[in-house]
């Protein structure tokens, strides 16, 4: 269940992430891929550490997991208060952060996974724990691509609700832009079309944006919630080195 949870955070996250960047802030492939860098790098230096840890016994594997999982979640959540004028910078911090839960992650699950098995067993526990993982991971990318658009259909209807044609505020903004397209050379009737285009977008990235933020509010209740699991985990001593991660 571990690995499961595990495999739908990373892999859902994954996919969200480079799709918020590039079709609501316009980042390049490159962009969105240099935002995920650091979390990455973080996982490379944290690993490690926590084999380290593991392996003379000054930290318990739960509480290297618990550690992981609140991390997780709490990222995921911080994921969910951006807005459309979040930048880089903040996106590359929650990035970090998210591989600072993740490094605390790894090692921990794998010695887990192996640690009541004999030798003869590992090839079959490896073969399972990488079916959960990527099973998890493929529920992931399904259901963060099936709860965007219906979210984002749910928030456009919300929305739109409340911009009724008597709306003082929204007529004071299409007179606005009307006003400066024509000062721009449109004609009257371009310069509205063109306001009321140019709102309705508005409107879309809005209900787009607000989609993504309840597919990581998910995320984070589900990573939260499978903390509770670690109090079945029996204890136990590590013998030898830790498992790689596979």
């Amino acid at each position: 269940m571990l690995l499961f949870v595990f495999g739908f955070g990373v892999f859902g996250s994954t996919v969200l992430i480079p799709q918020i960047l590039q079709s609501l802030y316009g980042y390049r492939a490159i962009d969105a891929g240099l935002v995920l860098g650091p979390g990455a790098f973080v996982i490379t230096l944290v690993a490690p550490v926590v084999a380290q840890l593991i392996q003379r016994q000054l930290v318990s594997t739960r509480t290297l997991l618990a550690i992981s999982l609140a991390i997780g979640g709490a990222t995921m959540w911080y994921y969910g208060t951006f807005t459309l004028g979040t930048d880089y910078a903040h996106y590359a911090l929650a990035r970090a952060y998210q591989g600072l839960g993740y490094g605390f992650f790894f090692v921990p699950v794998n010695v887990l996974a192996y640690s009541q098995l004999r030798p003869d067993q590992n090839n079959r526990a490896s073969s399972l724990t990488n079916l959960f993982r990527n099973w998890g991971g493929s529920v992931g990318i399904a259901f963060m691509t099936t709860i965007t658009e219906r979210r984002e259909q749910f928030h456009q209807s919300n929305l739109g609700s409340g911009l009724a044609a008597s709306s003082q505020q929204l007529n004071s903004r299409l007179t606005e832009l009307t006003n400066y397209l024509v000062s721009k050379g449109f004609t009257g009737p371009d310069a509205s079309a063109a306001a009321n285009g140019y709102l309705y977008h508005q409107l879309q990235n809005q209900a787009t944006l607000l989609s993504f933020m309840d597919c990581f509010r998910v995320i984070a209740w589900l990573t939260l919630g499978t903390a509770a699991l670690l109090l079945l985990v029996q204890r136990f001593k590590p013998a030898g080195k830790p498992q790689a991660a596979h």
